[in-house]
Formats: structure tokens, C-alpha cells, sequence
């Protein structure tokens, strides 16, 4: 299936698209009857979608590699109290998963936990 390429209008819509289709169409210059057109057709929310990966997304959110520099900065950092060096070491654990959280969960005394099998097919209802 060939998608045909989007219009100026469709283009600065896109642009303008911060999630509230009626704020966009105002500032795109379009009626908001035809942005919410625009909402249902697959290549428009694909250049929406394009447009929050590339520009929106990255000045956001911090990658992984980014967090871990940052916190290496500071525990490195002489100059930032032992409390914040200590906790940018913790997080930089964590982060590389240097303190794995293990969970055992067992039943009266330490025994195992019992179950009871359900037969679902043979239950009756008695409030009638």
C-alpha cells in the first residue's frame, strides 16, 4: 500500500501536535473538525510519532548511558557531600544490577505454601 505524502497543512499540524488536537489545530491554522481527521489517518500519526522520537523523546528522558555518567560524575565529584556520592553509587548499582533483590516466599514454619486445585467446571451456584 503506498501512503501518499503529507500536505503543508498536514505538515505544520504535525508540528504543532503536543497531544491536544485542539491546541494544534489553533495554532496550525486548521478547524478542529479536520485535525481530528487527520488523528485517524496512519500516516499522519506515524510523522506524529517520528517527530516525538526524534526531537520531543531525547531532550526528555536521559538514556541509561546518560544516567550512569551523571551519577559516576557526582560519586566521583569531591566536591558534593559523602550523602550525595553515596547515593549516586547506589543508584549506579542498581542500575547495573550489582544488587540483585531475591524474594522467597514460603508458607507456615517455612513449609511450602498450600494450594487448592479448583475444579471450575463442576461449581453450582446456590443463591438461587
Amino acid at each position: 500500500m503506498n501512503k501518499r505524502p503529507i500536505t503543508a497543512k498536514q505538515q505544520r499540524f504535525v508540528d504543532c501536535y503536543d497531544g491536544d488536537a485542539k491546541k494544534a489545530a489553533k495554532k496550525a491554522k486548521i478547524s478542529y473538525g479536520y485535525a481530528r481527521q487527520l488523528l485517524t489517518k496512519s500516516n499522519i500519526l506515524t510523522a506524529i510519532h517520528n517527530r516525538i522520537d526524534n526531537e520531543i523523546r531525547p531532550t526528555m528522558i536521559a538514556s541509561r548511558q546518560e544516567r550512569q555518567k551523571f551519577w559516576s560524575e557526582i560519586m566521583k565529584d569531591k566536591n558534593q557531600s559523602m550523602r550525595d556520592r553515596l547515593r549516586a553509587s547506589e543508584l549506579l548499582g542498581k542500575s547495573e544490577m550489582d544488587f540483585p533483590n531475591k524474594t522467597e516466599i514460603s508458607g507456615i514454619d517455612g513449609g511450602p505454601i498450600p494450594m487448592t486445585i479448583v475444579d471450575f467446571k463442576n461449581i453450582t451456584d446456590d443463591t438461587k
